[in-house]
């Protein structure tokens, strides 16, 4: 597990790291307490404020990170994440070189940890992405209003082309 993750203390984290994250996406859990994550690309990470604790899939000792942490996720690396005081953070994914650029974003259902980046759908207020299998088995509505992705973009059914009836053939009055 000790490779899967590195983290680097406040007093570490050198001032040309600090700069570089000011140009990264910045990220708040908001309302998120708990969830699953998968990296399947290397993140790396500036804590801005707030704490988590993460539970390595493995079994590994939690890992507790907080605000001026510099976290490394290298790819592979599974855990369950319990957002512990709101979290904000800067953060950028590091494709491998083999890799191509404009591959589509990993998106791992946090029911059931399946590879769902081809179709899914997204629970907006707990930003969540569910696997079709696992929205299927959703029970009383559970996932009701959940938005419906391909390749992680929104999906909307084209609508099918409605063939007018066809024309009745009038019957012509014999004389």
């Amino acid at each position: 597990m000790d490779k899967l993750i590195t983290v680097t203390p406040p007093e570490k984290v050198t001032d040309e790291y600090k700069n570089e994250a000011k140009t990264w996406t910045k990220w708040d859990s908001k309302s998120r307490k708990k969830f699953t994550y998968n990296y399947t690309a290397e993140e790396r990470v500036l804590i801005l404020d707030g704490s988590a604790e993460l539970s390595p899939d493995d079994g590994s000792p939690t890992v507790v990170i907080g605000k001026g942490d510099r976290v490394t996720f290298h790819k592979g690396f599974k855990c369950k994440w319990k957002i512990t005081k709101r979290m904000k953070k800067h953060y950028t994914v590091v494709q491998d070189e083999d890799e191509e650029e404009d591959a589509p974003p990993a998106i791992t259902c946090d029911v059931c940890d399946a590879d769902c980046s081809a179709e899914s759908y997204f629970m907006d207020e707990d930003e969540r992405d569910i696997c079709p299998t696992c929205y299927e088995k959703g029970k009383d509505g559970e996932y009701a209003g959940a938005e419906h992705q391909k390749e992680g973009e929104e999906w909307v059914e084209p609508e099918k082309e409605k063939k007018a009836p066809p024309k009745k053939k009038q019957k012509t009055a014999k004389k």
